[in-house]
């Protein structure tokens, strides 16, 4: 009950933030609620849900990490990291607009992502369970809804930062550092 409350309350509170690491930070609770949904779920004794709860733990550590470095270079480079302010993204810097769409799919669990491979057990596990534990059927069904929601929702965000015509403050934007090329690089390799 407290993971799905957990993932619930995260979802709904990173819905109004426009400050690209409020929306990480509080999309980061969810998440949490996904691997503590997992290890629940190996307490009925899920194999299945326990592999995919560690999954979840080491893919979403790649994801988020590139998610973050993405706000932090587009921070560096643009001066902000409100999300209405910055469009254009992938024409002025496209190593951080490749990076905020492969963390958006991997994070929200996308077949070939390595999200998918983490969450897709736990949907596996959970709906195997709840023929012998029905109450679990309604907690998959908010979660398939709350699952679908995210993909949803960072997919606008990224209609409307990565494409278009760059805004003022990605026009503007100063040329990213060679480490932080790097690790974008290696964190969007690691997040497929």
């Amino acid at each position: 009950v407290m993971a799905l409350v957990t993932i619930l309350y995260g979802f709904l509170m990173y819905l109004p933030q426009q400050d690209m690491k409020r929306l990480l930070a509080w999309s980061t609770i969810t998440q949490l609620g996904w691997m503590f949904f997992g290890l629940s779920l190996s307490i009925f004794g899920s194999r299945l849900a326990l592999e995919g709860s560690i999954a979840y733990i080491v893919n979403h550590a790649f994801a988020k990490s590139l998610f973050f470095l993405v706000a932090g270079a587009l921070s560096y480079s643009c001066g902000t990291r409100l999300l209405p302010r910055l469009r254009g993204v992938l024409h002025t810097l496209p190593l951080p607009g490749v990076g905020f769409c492969v963390a958006a799919l991997a994070i929200t669990g996308v077949p070939p992502f390595n999200g998918f491979f983490s969450k897709f057990p736990l949907f596996a596990a959970g709906f195997a369970l709840s023929v012998e534990y029905w109450i679990l059927l309604p907690a998959m069904i908010l979660l398939m809804i709350e699952s679908v929601a995210s993909f949803a929702w960072f997919i606008r965000w990224f209609g409307r930062v990565v494409p278009g015509k760059p805004s003022e403050a990605v026009a503007d934007a100063a040329p990213l550092p060679g480490s932080m090329r790097l690790v974008l690089i290696v964190l969007i390799v690691m997040s497929l």
